[in-house]
């Protein structure tokens, strides 16, 4: 490392990555709609997926047996869980929550070791679910500041992330 990519006296780079992985699971977290990539806008929804008045989530026991094998797999401490709303409103999130685990995740205290004697801790692998796809038209960034309109698709919402 030359001179001039040294850090001041006391301090200590620290660097941390939120990464999600998708589950490869035929029905969604908390849904019995199908988990396929690739299929028409639209069509793997339901009652569940759009938060629609009367629709009980059930658990997708598959994707939780997923997450405790990533878990082992990362020297985790596999523990009882719990799941809770968090509610914010994106477009692309047609219930207004998202149903994941923050207080007490499934996965904890983990380490992932590399080549060289190098281990990375792991803070937490928990299970939630994932948004739906927002695609912006017009405008000169592709975002939705500025766009003329956006298209949803809510395929992907539900789908089971670690």
């Amino acid at each position: 490392m030359s001179d001039n990519a040294t850090l001041p006296n006391g301090w200590q780079l620290v660097v941390g990555l939120e990464v999600h992985v998708e589950l490869a699971t035929k029905t969604k977290m908390f849904s019995a709609s199908a988990n396929r990539f690739g299929d028409e806008p639209n069509t793997n929804i339901d009652p569940v997926t759009l938060g629609l008045p009367g629709a009980l989530p059930v658990l997708n026991k598959h994707a939780v047996e997923l997450a405790m094998r990533i878990g082992l797999a990362l020297n985790c401490k596999v523990q009882p869980c719990t799941f809770h709303r968090k509610n914010y409103f994106y477009p692309d999130l047609p219930k207004a929550y998202q149903i994941t685990q923050y207080d007490h995740p499934l996965n904890v205290d983990g380490f992932l070791m590399l080549p060289g004697d190098v281990r990375i801790g792991v803070e937490r692998a928990h299970l939630e679910e994932d948004t739906g796809k927002s695609t912006h038209f017009g405008g000169s960034s592709g975002r939705i500041h500025g766009s003329d309109y956006s298209l949803l698709d809510y395929n992907r919402a539900g789908v089971p992330l670690v």
